[in-house]
């Protein structure tokens, strides 16, 4: 683990494209700035927790016990063929 010290408006580059600014410091609380691409996700750990354990639930769920009235998915769009 990488430990460094940053006063507020300084900046932490990760990779190429990442940016992390430190906004400001009261108490025991620090707010970050995050710039990334918008296809890289960014969570708080516990959200990426919780969610990662929602994936690991659904993976596991048994066919059957989902239930049986769920309505068919939406046939697929297709476009005009062109002349």
């Amino acid at each position: 683990m990488l430990i460094l010290t940053r006063r507020p408006g300084e900046r932490v580059v990760i990779g190429d494209e990442i940016l992390v600014t430190v906004m400001g410091v009261s108490g025991h609380t620090v707010r970050l700035g995050i710039e990334a691409p918008s296809g890289v996700p960014i969570y708080r750990e516990e959200i990426w927790l919780a969610v990662k354990e929602e994936n690991r639930a659904a993976a596991a769920a048994q066919p059957d016990a989902l239930p049986a009235d769920l309505p068919a998915p939406p046939a697929p769009e297709t476009e005009p063929e062109q002349p």
